[in-house]
């Protein structure tokens, strides 16, 4: 089952109003990606999270990839799967065989690593990370 980009964009707008279809681009590896901002607010603010969404060719039968791009993420991070040559981290913002429906769209993705982050902000505020290792 494939989905389009026109239906990514349309569910991300729920969580990023203003991103449109010239966001979206081709990585080198053939899949899709875009790049979103996310703001933190409150005690546990860190500034401003880049994160590429990465559509894989087997989405949605297989989760999106989230990669935070700025800020560095600190080297002892709970949930991360690995970083790239460019030091940029893909975290683990669900268990794939277990959090993930091939019904979810990117609206959902992007909730799910929003949470990422703010576990990710708490942590480095109180040295607690709330989420349970799989």
């Amino acid at each position: 089952m494939q989905r389009t980009v026109e239906k990514e964009l349309h569910e991300l707008k729920g969580v990023f109003p203003s991103i449109t279809r010239d966001d979206f681009y081709r990585l080198s590896n053939g899949n899709i990606g875009v790049l979103v901002k996310y703001l933190t607010t409150g005690p546990y603010a860190r500034g401003t999270f880049v994160v590429l969404i990465e559509f894989p060719h087997n989405y949605p039968n297989a989760p999106p990839h989230a990669w935070i791009v700025k800020p560095k993420i600190h080297p002892k991070t709970h949930h991360i799967y690995r970083k790239d040559e460019y030091g940029q981290t893909e975290i683990c913002y669900l268990r794939p065989q277990k959090d993930w429906h091939y019904s979810f769209t990117a609206y959902d993705a992007a909730i799910m690593i929003q949470t990422w982050i703010w576990a990710y902000c708490k942590w480095r505020k109180t040295g607690k990370w709330d989420w349970k290792e799989a």
